[in-house]
């Protein structure tokens, strides 16, 4: 396990991507940065939604690593993997839909304030 390239992407995995989604969660109020301010005023679904995605994919991470260390066994961790992979399927079909639908109604805004 030690310093295997893999191990090493899911560790960083399980432990970054839960704290960027406190941060976000925790900053909502006061953003503290411009995209996310927009991104909470603008489109909070499609926020939400990304965080939330970012979170199951933690979770996958956090799988992965109790099979590596044995404290599951291999068959319980592949059996939690479909009953993951389906809202993870639907999440990122739901964020690509969302951020479409954000990029356009951007794009309409500025060609709506460039016109005046």
């Amino acid at each position: 396990m030690g310093t295997d390239p893999n191990f090493l992407v899911t560790l960083l995995c399980a432990i970054v991507l839960p704290l960027i989604v406190l941060f976000n969660v925790r900053d909502r109020h006061a953003p503290s940065s411009p995209l996310s301010a927009y991104m909470w005023r603008e489109q909070p679904l499609l926020w939400i939604l990304g965080l939330v995605f970012l979170s199951v994919l933690a979770l996958f991470s956090v799988i992965d690593l109790a099979v590596k260390a044995g404290w599951i066994s291999g068959g319980a961790g592949k059996a939690v993997v479909p009953w993951l992979g389906l809202p993870l399927l639907a999440l990122s079909i739901a964020v690509v839909v969302l951020a479409l639908r954000a990029v356009r109604q951007a794009v309409r805004k500025n060609r709506q304030a460039g016109t005046r």
